[in-house]
């Protein structure tokens, strides 16, 4: 047999094994809860259907309401362990009713009542065929003992009347945990399947729901945002143009004093304060250009990024994919695009230990989409405070999407969709 072939078939490693056990014993858990579960639903059906019964009358009618939200609670117990075992996260297919009639109408509760009739029957179902593989294992593992203290018990297969007849019974328990290991993961993974059809939203209204979670998560990202945007704002003026603005104030009080007693000394404050006044400037300007970028109005976001590649440290090969002249994306996403470009080369040249970086612009009437690249030492991780973060935050604002892929070793590509509807 050749190399190929035996990578073909390659007896099943540790971790598979492992995995199997792990799938085989969350099952088994499941199957056998459901039925415990099934049989008390099964049990309360009766007083249930009396309860509903006496319902117009007054005793019924007091009993309903707990009743109806004990099934509640019963049913979004089973509804979060189908999720755990389903490895997805169910949601309930409404809010907590807090009126007795809006408990009543609600399709919810009609949903978790309808469970509960179903779960009584296919839970006791499922746990006694579990329990009955399960002790069909143990029962014929241990037929010798069993044969050994009681030689004359009758067993439900064939007749054992010797030691090597009950010996041989014990070649029926590897055959009922393989019944086991096939039925069980299945029985249990269909349970949980029907649990979520019943007592989960329906597809639109969970597509809805995650939908508004995901609108809910970026509007608070936004604000995180924009305070942060705010204070660095404000440290700028502070750290620059306030300093500044300090400094010509004091070196004007400086030439006061001049023209009082030494006017030889006149021109070089006056020289010093100028230039004081131009670094104050220059200081203005680069907190304005932070804010909106002059050249997005002036020239659009494509001669914008070849300013930003061609400006940045490292090496960066540019690639523009635009629509016809006069076409413009809104002035919020252009700056957004603009922004996240500017910080990506940023983490380019400081962290990446790159010698060449590639970026590909590429604008449509519906979407910006922004792909940055470099050949460095990889590894970016999206830490709290880093510049990562904060393209991710910024996009998420608008409702865009971030993609970054920056394996050990490299290389990085950091991939922005931005739409120009949002």
């Amino acid at each position: 047999m050749d190399a190929a072939a035996r990578g073909r078939f390659r007896p099943p490693g540790r971790e598979a094994w492992r995995a199997f056990a792990h799938r085989l014993t969350a099952s088994l858990r499941y199957t056998l809860s459901a039925g415990a579960t099934g049989l008390l639903a099964l049990v309360c059906c009766g007083p249930l259907l009396a309860v509903g019964a006496l319902s117009p009358a007054g005793p019924g009618l007091l009993a309903l309401r707990p009743v109806l939200r004990w099934t509640r609670r019963f049913a979004d117990v089973h509804r979060r362990r189908a999720g755990a075992l389903l490895g997805a996260d169910i949601p309930p297919a409404g809010g907590t009713p807090t009126g007795f009639r809006a408990l009543l109408t609600d399709r919810a509760t009609w949903s978790c009542l309808g469970w509960l009739g179903l779960h009584a029957l296919t839970g006791t179902a499922v746990g006694a065929l579990a329990l009955g593989l399960c002790g069909g294992v143990l029962s014929w593992l241990t037929t010798p003992l069993w044969w050994w203290a009681v030689p004359h018990a009758e067993f439900a297969v064939w007749e054992i009347a010797s030691w090597p007849a009950a010996l041989a019974a014990v070649a029926l328990a590897p055959v009922y945990a393989g019944l086991a290991g096939l039925l069980l993961p299945a029985l249990a993974r269909g349970h949980a399947g029907m649990t979520r059809a019943l007592l989960g939203p329906r597809r639109g209204r969970a597509s809805l729901a995650r939908r508004v979670e995901e609108l809910t998560v970026s509007r608070a990202e936004a604000l995180d945002a924009h305070a942060a945007e705010l204070r660095r704002i404000e440290r700028d003026l502070h750290d620059g143009a306030q300093a500044g603005l300090v400094a010509v104030s004091l070196r004007l009080g400086l030439i006061r004093r001049a023209l009082e007693g030494r006017p030889e000394a006149l021109p070089e404050l006056v020289d010093a304060t100028q230039r004081l006044a131009e670094q104050t400037l220059s200081s203005l300007r680069a907190t304005v250009r932070a804010i909106h970028p002059p050249v997005l109005d002036d020239h659009g976001l494509a001669e914008a990024a070849r300013g930003l590649a061609a400006n940045c440290p490292v090496p960066t090969d540019l690639d523009v994919e635009t629509v016809p002249p006069g076409t413009r994306a809104p002035a919020a996403v252009e700056a957004a695009a603009y922004f996240v470009l500017a910080e990506a080369l940023t983490n380019v040249a400081r962290h990446s230990g790159a010698a060449r970086a590639a970026v590909r612009l590429a604008v449509t009437p519906d979407l910006i989409r922004v792909s940055v690249r470099d050949d460095g030492r990889g590894g970016a991780a999206e830490g709290p405070g880093t510049g990562l973060r904060g393209i991710r935050r910024r996009v998420a604002a608008l409702d865009g999407v971030t993609d970054l892929s920056s394996p050990p070793g490299g290389p990085t590509l950091l991939r922005v969709e931005l739409p120009c509807g949002s």
